[in-house]
């Protein structure tokens, strides 16, 4: 009865033909190679050269010698008997006459020396089995046909037992192919459950046999535990597994009924994890095959190195960092290396989501490039992965690790921070770095002697904040709100490059045409120390030769590409871009042109480092320090697409962490205690072009007025007629459209474009603004510029019959803007939430922009007040000015009952008042 499996043949003649050409004898099923026919057969099928085993692509068998054996009773697993030949190098007996055997190990094939005749030999292997539970003269009827020398059979005892068994489960991993015969390159990952039953180890099954096992002479049944079988399985599907033969691989691959799956090969390390410890104290045995894909590899320590890079444009920002994971079999692991592998497969990984359900695991399973899994710590992976963002954000499996100074510093603090050990080793370079990330560990700078004003905490930070930057040979961006005095801090910090002898170059400020007059004028009131040079005007040009005299050189935007020759060729110590938005497009001319300008340090100076995009912020850093947010198109790939049009946090946080060193904001919300209750600004304004010719020839039409007038009537009686000629040149400077009579189309307002530039930078910062002017016509002008950029206000003039609602509106936060004409809002009003008042236009009387500075700064006024004085430069609104400093009784004149008693100027301030711009 006994047959070997797989090896079939017949001794038809057809079927020999095919013999002789076929590969494979295997592939003959339904035979049976036996007798003198069938090794006839199997040495045709030898001598052939294509006679394989089971496999056409293993070796083909080759004849070799005669090989003994020794008969053999062998145990089937029913507990049967039957006769055989045992051959320890053999796998397989064939029952030819005489028998031959198979090697599979060698690929060979030969005779057996069984010690008994062929036909002898032949019988015997054709003895029928004995059953178990045969009678005892059945057992005595075969033995009594053995020869002498073959071994008879025993008797078996035949045992029924119940025991509980124990849970066992096996993983595996394997090519499709290898296991089931059909080519597929994929692996295939599997659990198979197992039971086992005192020592017999059985797959689970949803047959209810009885578990059969041999021991000596007992065979041994084991009733099945089924509820408690199909209590193991129901753990395992509680564990995220499910029965593989419920679902085919490639349409027609079954599984075998004990093998178990995940839904995706991807949940398998997290699985091997969580789910492997659990199983285990629900008394699982847990046995791992070698070829399975994913083990688990314990740390034993974890070695973060931080250093200088070796060179580069921008090496004195960048550094190097190696991760190395030392695993208790002894390997190294790089840990950077393994995450970038890890993230080049799941990009998703850098979203802020999936960072925030990273520190929340203790441990994650990181897959190592072998396959082997290490339980690493989810916050310190998600920590590496968000500030070595842009490193990983590449996309490839291989990266090289040069990081900024602030990544490394936020990567050092989150490692010192963690709960597992970590050995942090960081160079003198990162330690020095690691200043400039903290305003209050940076060194104090001392307040230069020559700097007459009385810097506030917040602005002395600043100026060490700029030494420091200096210091290291690096560059920033000083982005302080509006009124918080950048110019002023800027200013002490050039002062302090003189006084501590550094300044053997001048300093270069480029600022719009606007803001020139007003760095003059603070220049001159805080350091009067420097030497400073206004390069502006058509006699400029007489200057050029001697730039390097000047400590403080200042010029416009406007004016950097027709002197650019003159500018390029001068060395210069430090270069400050004022309101730096103007080289927002880095294709600009403007952009391009600084670019160009050799200094030793630059600073860029902006309420509003970002308008629009983050590209604007790019172009600034690029100025700074090329290189710096990688190129314009990495920078748009790692930060601006994500943050921009995908809303990504942890990109927006990560390039948080590399700006915030050397962009130094503070709004005043954060400074406020440190604040007077009223902080005064003049912000200056040029008039060119038409507007300024308009106001040549006014000045010059009213100077000649008022003399007529003055010498037909004296000083005493000529006041009417010179407050009318100052109101007309008054009317240019806020608008030439004021003004009446006027032939052709009005100029445009400077004022008014710079009100417009103000007024949006304002509303972004959250400011509450009243906003000032005795003329009711000036303030339907700005509601006309308001509407276009679709700004919301309310307005407050003698005309309006509801004062109510607009006061509430503004109030109540509604509107961020509060149009107020002086004489109908100057006095009775209490507009507490405003924290921001300009005056468009000045007035004699200082008492009165008083009245209306009080209008927000009052009892009740939990904020500071900025108040904005907007100066034409040069005309009659700055000698206004200059006169409250120095005569406030002049305005206050105007008002009283013996006013026209005296006169109110004297000629030489007349003089003054009507003197042509600068």
């Amino acid at each position: 009865n006994y047959t070997p499996p797989q090896f079939v043949l017949s001794a038809d003649e057809a079927i020999l033909r095919e013999v002789a050409t076929d590969t494979s004898l295997a592939s003959l099923h339904g035979y049976r190679i036996k007798g003198t026919q069938g090794l006839k057969i199997l040495k045709r099928a030898l001598n052939s050269g294509r006679c394989h085993w089971l496999n056409k692509d293993s070796d083909a068998l080759q004849r070799t010698d005669k090989r003994a054996g020794q008969w053999a009773w062998k145990l089937g697993a029913r507990g049967d008997q039957h006769l055989s030949l045992h051959m320890p190098d053999a796998e397989l007996v064939v029952p030819t006459l005489p028998p031959w055997f198979i090697d599979l190990n060698q690929h060979s094939c030969g005779q057996i020396e069984s010690g008994q005749a062929s036909d002898v030999a032949e019988i015997l292997l054709n003895i029928p089995a004995i059953e178990l539970d045969c009678t005892d003269a059945a057992i005595d009827h075969v033995t009594r046909q053995l020869p002498d020398d073959v071994p008879v059979p025993v008797r078996l005892l035949h045992v029924y037992r119940e025991v509980q068994p124990s849970l066992l489960i096996r993983l595996k991993s394997m090519k499709l192919a290898q296991q089931w015969g059909y080519r597929n390159p994929e692996h295939c990952h599997v659990v198979e459950l197992y039971f086992d039953y005192d020592g017999k180890k059985v797959p689970m099954s949803s047959q209810s046999n009885s578990v059969r096992t041999i021991r000596a002479d007992k065979v041994i049944d084991y009733a099945r535990d089924t509820a408690f079988e199909a209590a193991a399985v129901e753990s395992l599907l509680q564990a995220g597994l499910f029965q593989a033969r419920q679902h085919k691989i490639a349409g027609h691959v079954d599984f075998p009924e004990h093998a178990f799956r995940l839904a995706s090969d991807d949940d398998w390390p997290e699985w091997m994890l969580y789910e492997i410890p659990d199983l285990k104290e629900h008394g699982f045995t847990v046995e791992v095959s070698d070829n399975f894909a994913f083990k688990i590899e314990q740390a034993s320590s974890w070695a973060l190195n931080l250093g200088q890079s070796a060179g580069g444009n921008s090496s004195i920002l960048m550094g190097q960092a190696s991760f190395m994971v030392t695993l208790d079999s002894g390997d190294e692991i790089d840990l950077i290396d393994a995450l970038a592998r890890w993230v080049s497969r799941k990009p998703d990984l850098l979203k802020a989501d999936s960072l925030a359900r990273l520190k929340q695991k203790a441990h994650i399973p990181l897959p190592l490039p072998d396959g082997r899994l290490l339980p690493a710590p989810g916050e310190m992976v998600a920590n590496i992965l968000h500030f070595m963002m842009d490193v990983f954000a590449g996309g490839s499996d291989t990266v090289t690790v040069e990081l900024s100074a602030p990544q490394l510093l936020a990567l050092e603090e989150s490692m010192s921070a963690s709960a597992t050990p970590v050995q942090i080793s960081s160079s003198v370079w990162l330690k020095q770095m690691k200043q400039l990330a903290d305003l209050d560990s940076l060194p104090v700078c001392e307040v230069p002697v020559g700097l007459k004003a009385e810097l506030r905490d917040y602005q002395r930070e600043g100026l060490s904040w700029m030494q420091f930057l200096r210091q290291m040979s690096l560059a920033g961006i000083m982005a302080d709100d509006m009124g918080l005095g950048k110019t002023v801090q800027a200013l002490a910090h050039v002062l302090t490059e003189k006084e501590q002898g550094r300044l053997t170059n001048p300093a270069l400020v480029i600022a719009p045409t606007s803001l020139m007059h007003n760095w003059r004028r603070e220049s001159e009131k805080f350091t009067p120390g420097l030497s400073m040079l206004v390069v502006h005007g058509p006699d400029r040009a007489k200057h050029f030769d001697s730039l390097a005299d000047y400590d403080l050189v200042i010029t416009t935007y406007p004016l950097l590409a027709r002197d650019f020759e003159v500018l390029e060729a001068q060395n210069w110590h430090l270069l400050i871009l004022d309101e730096a938005q103007y080289i927002k497009n880095p294709r600009s001319k403007v952009a391009r042109l600084v670019r160009q300008l050799n200094a030793l340090h630059k600073l860029c100076m902006t309420g509003t480092p970002i308008e629009n995009h983050l590209g604007e912020l790019w172009a600034q850093f690029d100025f700074l320090m090329p290189g710096y947010l990688h190129d314009m198109k990495g920078f748009t790939k790692l930060f601006r697409k994500p943050i921009e049009i995908q809303g990504d946090l942890a990109r927006q946080d990560a390039l948080n962490v590399r700006l915030r060193p050397f962009m130094l904001r503070r709004c005043k919300e954060d400074v406020a205690l440190e604040l007077p209750p009223k902080t005064e600004i003049i912000r200056s304004i040029e008039i060119e072009g038409a507007q300024r010719e308009l106001y040549e020839s006014v000045r010059l039409a009213m100077q000649k007025r008022v003399r007529d007038a003055m010498a037909s009537m004296g000083s005493s009686q000529s006041q009417i007629v010179v407050l009318d000629a100052l109101l007309k040149m008054r009317q240019v400077c806020c608008d030439p459209r004021l003004v009446n009579g006027l032939q052709g189309e009005p100029p445009t307002s400077a004022k008014l474009q710079m009100l417009m530039e103000m007024l949006p930078e304002m509303i972004e910062e959250g400011r509450r603004i009243l906003l000032f002017s005795q003329f009711t016509s000036m303030l339907s002008l700005i509601e006309q510029e308001l509407k276009i950029q679709d700004i919301a206000y309310v307005k407050l003039t003698g005309k309006t019959q509801d004062r109510v609602t607009p006061i509430e509106s503004f109030q109540n936060e509604e509107v961020p803007l509060f149009l107020i004409s002086l004489k109908a809002g100057g006095v009775g009003l209490n507009l507490t939430a405003a924290d921001t008042v300009i005056h468009y236009d000045p007035w004699w009387n200082p008492a009165v922009e008083t009245q209306a500075t009080d209008r927000a700064h009052r009892i009740g006024q939990d904020k500071a007040v900025f108040v904005y004085k907007l100066i034409t430069e040069g005309s009659v609104e700055e000698k206004i000015l200059e006169l409250q400093e120095r005569k406030r009784e002049l305005a206050n004149a105007v008002h009283q009952k013996n006013a026209a008693k005296k006169p109110l100027w004297s000629s030489e301030e007349l003089d003054a008042l009507f003197a042509p711009l600068n």
